[in-house]
């Protein structure tokens, strides 16, 4: 009985190792890939080799990223092992929470107090500088707070309603926009995502509701032309988390409206007769369908008439909330503070600002280290 055992053990262990040495030689000869479409980043890289490299540990450091990067089946031995992890009980991976229906959320971080409180700072003083200016402050809650009816059982989750309180109670002039109660009414519907971190289009236009009637927006649109673009759209908690057991649908919203606009990519300086890239809809990420993701500055002019001129501070939520606000606007100024490194003032005379928008979800305003920078004026 004794050998028989013995049998068994030398035979599995031989075939174990002969499948790692095929799988390790496999990964060593196959062409490498630089870009995983499925999990929307850059792979490793085959290092190069060098004693010095070697003796202080980053050689084998970075061989060790190649080989998990490029290993022979990896998508699959991924997909087993989040199995065994949801089987076991695990909550979240890779920093995303393990929903039921397949719906992923974004696990929050900590709020960096510190540059919270100077951002707010910077905002109360960019407003006493222009006063003339209306502010609206628009932050965003996440799903986690919202539509939260899948999360795992027992997932910690901030309190992001007395987050965003506690924000509006040091802002001294700005309009403090809370959209929550109108994404809560409708958080039966599609409105957030359930594989990326955004609110849907549909999510953005709840929000917009409310946000033109605090702007005092004129003869509000109610008519849309609804396309879905991509009914495949797996997002960035795919990604990060390894569950792909579900997909998303994109929509975009174009009013019906006889008034037109243009974009201009003021960087880039590429000009557009539309804020829809399509061309996006090949890549992984379908979300960039708006305005092909993150700039540092937009221009959109639009034919409105209405002596509004808008300046938006935003992250990426913005993006797909554009496509609602530009009829109510001669302009649109578009500030991506993360990429913008010059002082924002300067634009509220350059382009006649009458109105100024903080737009962002409560996850990135509360870790944000860059709005602060463009407010403040060079000493």
């Amino acid at each position: 009985m004794k050998q028989r055992k013995n049998r068994i053990f030398i035979t599995f262990s031989a075939v174990f190792l002969s499948l790692c040495l095929t799988l390790g030689l496999y990964t060593l000869l196959r062409p490498a890939k630089d870009f995983s479409v499925r999990e929307n980043r850059k792979l490793a890289s085959m290092p190069h080799f060098s004693f010095s490299a070697l003796w202080d540990g980053s050689y084998t450091q970075d061989l060790n990223a190649y080989f998990n990067d490029h290993f022979g089946g990896r998508d699959m031995w991924t997909g087993v092992n989040l199995s065994i992890k949801k089987a076991l009980g695990q909550k979240e991976n890779g920093g995303v929470y393990l929903g039921k229906k397949g719906q992923l959320y974004l696990k929050p971080e900590e709020p960096n107090q510190e540059a919270l409180d100077r951002n707010v700072k910077a905002m109360n003083a960019f407003q006493k500088d222009f006063k003339k200016v209306r502010n609206y402050v628009c932050i965003v809650p996440n799903a986690v707070s919202v539509q939260n009816a899948n999360l795992p059982k027992g997932a910690p989750v901030p309190d992001q309603a007395a987050f965003l309180k506690s924000i509006e109670q040091k802002l001294e002039k700005e309009q403090f926009v809370d959209v929550s109660a109108a994404l809560k009414e409708h958080n039966d519907e599609y409105i957030y995502y359930l594989t990326d971190h955004h609110w849907t289009s549909l999510g953005a236009k709840t929000a917009f509701e409310q946000l033109a009637g605090q702007m005092k927006l004129k003869n509000v649109i109610k008519d849309y032309d609804v396309l879905t673009v991509s009914d495949s759209f797996r997002g960035t908690l795919s990604s990060k988390s390894g569950s792909f057991s579900a997909r998303d649908t994109v929509d975009v919203y174009i009013p019906k409206t006889d008034l037109l606009y243009s974009v201009e990519y003021v960087g880039a300086r590429e000009k557009s007769a539309s804020m829809y890239k399509t061309a996006e809809l090949e890549n992984n990420d379908k979300y960039t369908v708006f305005f092909g993701g993150n700039h540092p500055r937009i221009d959109i002019q639009t034919t409105a008439q209405t002596g509004r001129n808008l300046l938006v501070f935003k992250d990426s939520y913005f993006n797909c909330m554009a496509q609602f606000l530009w009829p109510y606007f001669d302009s649109i100024t578009i500030i991506d503070p993360r990429y913008y490194y010059d002082y924002a003032g300067d634009i509220i005379g350059q382009e006649d600002i009458t109105d100024v928008l903080y737009l962002y979800n409560a996850d990135t305003f509360g870790t944000d280290t860059s709005l602060y920078a463009v407010l403040e004026a060079a000493k």
